[in-house]
This record gives structure tokens, C-alpha cells and sequence, in this order.
């Protein structure tokens, strides 16, 4: 993602890109050259974040959806 200028998010799908995307530069040590990507990116995700808290419903990613219906999954260990 360019860091020449700031985005916004619309949708979960960026929102998990933002987020790897983030993670790889908290990773790579030399990626800290990319301060204001990091920043841009977290900053993006806050809003996203908060214009959803906004929002009288929440989308559920169909994956996480998905996920809930499952009826093969264990317990978590104690």
C-alpha cells in the first residue's frame, strides 16, 4: 500500500489486508522505514472500526459465518 497518501476502508475484506499488511511491518525490522504505512494503515482500521460501532447492524464476514455454523469444532483446552 502506497504511503504517499491516506486510505480508507470499506469493507471487512481491506480491513484484513490493512491488518496483514500491518503485521508485516511489525515483523520485518527494516520495514520501519514505512512509519507513516503503519500509521496510515492503523489509523484507516480505527475508523472502519468505529464507523461500524456507528452503525445500527454489524456485517459478519461470511467466513466467520461459516465458521460459527460448523459443528465439528472442539472445545478449547481448560
Amino acid at each position: 500500500m502506497p504511503s504517499s497518501a491516506p486510505f480508507s476502508i470499506s469493507s471487512y475484506e481491506q480491513r484484513k489486508v490493512a491488518i496483514l499488511r500491518a503485521a508485516e511491518l511489525l515483523a520485518d525490522p527494516t520495514a520501519f522505514d514505512e512509519d507513516l504505512e503503519f500509521d496510515e494503515l492503523t489509523q484507516a482500521v480505527v475508523e472502519f472500526d468505529l464507523a461500524q460501532e456507528d452503525q445500527e447492524f454489524v456485517e459478519i464476514p461470511q467466513a466467520f459465518s461459516q465458521f460459527l455454523s460448523r459443528t465439528d469444532r472442539q472445545p478449547p483446552a481448560p
